[in-house]
């Protein structure tokens, strides 16, 4: 099966817009955009920079835009044409690989409490045990999330406003905090100003790779508080 691959290549210290080269591979119809791309690299382009680290766990690191849609490119099945970009709305630092750590810093800077948080087993002991329960679950379920990044790139809101919005990445984070029944209470002001800029629309939901929608779930939590 032959597939033609036209993969986006920019080094930002050189190139500002940065431009589409075209690849022409033959594949297997089961191979999946991770797999070409690793035959580019293997083959044809060894300067090609992507990141990924599969076989170890299901970690999120090969999250791009594949004709236009993200997805996680170890289970994104090749096509015959295909156009493979760097996820958006993120800091680029070469070809397909986005800084993680800025978009990561960016939450933790908008939403300080995040970087201090504490088990305090007396708060724990504290608590009643069906109410310990319930937030114990929720916080279980909200930590399947593996940081792909996928939904910060497909929100409309952070797209223009990430200098000010935690985006549905700092909200999940930030419900996650709320429901460790061994954090401090985090006053519901401060929750709903950093909720305020949702819109509620879904499409963080809609292009999220987790099994379960974990940001609804993030947003029931928190629009509970």
């Amino acid at each position: 099966m032959k597939v033609q691959c036209d993969v986006f290549k920019c080094n930002p210290d050189s190139d500002t817009e940065g431009k589409f080269t075209t690849y022409t591979l033959d594949v297997e119809p089961s191979d999946t955009v991770l797999d070409a791309l690793v035959q580019i690299y293997q083959d044809y382009d060894s300067a090609l920079a992507f990141r990924y680290a599969c076989g170890v766990v299901r970690c999120g690191e090969c999250a791009m835009l594949v004709n236009g849609s993200p997805c996680l490119a170890c289970e994104k099945s090749v096509e015959p044409e295909m156009k493979i970009e760097p996820l958006p709305n993120l800091p680029l630092i070469k070809d397909l690989v986005v800084d993680r750590r800025g978009a990561f810093d960016q939450v933790f800077k908008l939403l300080p409490r995040l970087s201090g948080i504490e088990e305090t087993k007396a708060r724990l002991r504290s608590l009643d045990p069906e109410a310990a329960k319930k937030s114990i679950e929720q916080s279980v379920q909200l930590s399947k999330c593996f940081e792909c990044l996928i939904c910060q790139s497909s929100c409309p809101i952070y797209a223009r406003e990430s200098d000010t919005f935690v985006g549905p990445l700092g909200l999940l984070w930030l419900a996650q905090m709320c429901a460790n029944p061994a954090n401090e209470p985090i006053p519901t002001a401060e929750v709903q100003q950093a909720l305020a800029p949702c819109l509620h629309c879904g499409a963080c939901s809609e292009k999220c790779p987790a099994e379960d929608d974990l940001i609804s779930f993030a947003l029931d939590v928190l629009d509970n508080q």
